[in-house]
């Protein structure tokens, strides 16, 4: 999932790059970026299908001794949640904590791919050439990339879910509403990083979430569910922006429209998102490396 940020990073300033090709051979500077960059995608595909597996006791790259440990310990995750409560593969299209994730999901993709869209064209604002606003726009998902670990790792030692999405959603939140109050400055890059640091920070604590209350085909259909109806939030976000691009001429009414999207996940959190890990921490010892 760091890829996710981190090709957004690099991307920047290698597409740029490859629409300087333009003419080249006779051929479009958009159709060599599409080309290039499709020929990795196909090939990393390829790779996938052959070195990853279905299930851990397939994963050759792993020990006897992990295989077991990881088998042991989703089974024993597995059976703690149906042991609290176990939800059907229909009932997860209705269970209203996997609404709740849905909402909060359709709130966090609506910011952040909002932002992401319209990010080149708000960096442009600084008067800067085509290639300084691909290696610019690099900053936010950088600061992304790095929000994801560091994220993850402080929710993994606390043991916390919940209050560490709710706090990326508020940072996602402030940086929108710096990003809109500065637009046209450096300091709206500022913002746009501190927006991308909550955007990114949340996957780690969100992701857990769904496997908390589903298992078995309810886990598969429901994760399926939350990322069909939460993806929506791709479309009226980037929407709301470009409208308020339109109406204002600005961005900053995009980007406080943004701020609603991600204070709309922040408010889910907060007052209805409550799911207990079922399975403790220190419920299985972690094979010695």
């Amino acid at each position: 999932m760091v890829a996710a940020a981190a090709a957004v990073a690099v991307g920047s300033p290698v597409s740029t790059s490859l629409l300087e090709l333009n003419g080249l051979w006779g051929v479009a500077g958009w159709k060599w970026m599409f080309i290039a960059e499709a020929i990795p995608t196909i090939l990393v595909g390829i790779f996938i299908l052959f070195y990853v597996t279905d299930r851990p006791h397939l994963a050759h790259w792993l020990s006897e001794e992990e295989r077991k440990w990881l088998i042991t310990t989703l089974e024993t995750e597995r059976n703690l949640v149906n042991a609290k409560r176990k939800v059907s593969f229909w009932q997860s299209f209705r269970d209203p904590k996997v609404l709740l994730l849905t909402l909060n999901y359709f709130g966090i993709v609506g910011a952040s791919v909002g932002m992401l869209l319209f990010l080149p064209q708000m960096v442009k604002q600084l008067g800067l050439t085509n290639m300084q606003v691909g290696w610019v726009s690099m900053i936010p998902y950088i600061c992304g990339a790095i929000a994801m670990l560091t994220w993850g790792w402080a929710s993994d030692r606390f043991g916390e879910r919940r209050w560490n999405l709710f706090l990326a959603c508020v940072v996602s939140t402030i940086g929108l509403i710096i990003a809109g109050r500065t637009i046209g400055t450096p300091w709206a890059i500022v913002g746009m990083s501190i927006a991308a640091i909550g955007f990114y920070g949340s996957k780690g604590p969100f992701w857990s979430m769904p496997s908390m209350i589903l298992t078995g085909t309810a886990a598969a259909s429901g994760i399926a569910w939350i990322n069909a109806i939460g993806n929506l939030g791709g479309f009226f976000g980037p929407t709301a922006v470009g409208w308020a691009k339109d109406y204002t001429g600005s961005f900053a009414g995009g980007l406080y429209m943004l701020a609603g999207f991600s204070l709309l996940s922040a408010i889910v959190t907060a007052f209805w998102l409550h799911i207990p890990n079922p399975a403790p921490r220190d419920l299985v010892s972690v094979p010695a490396e």
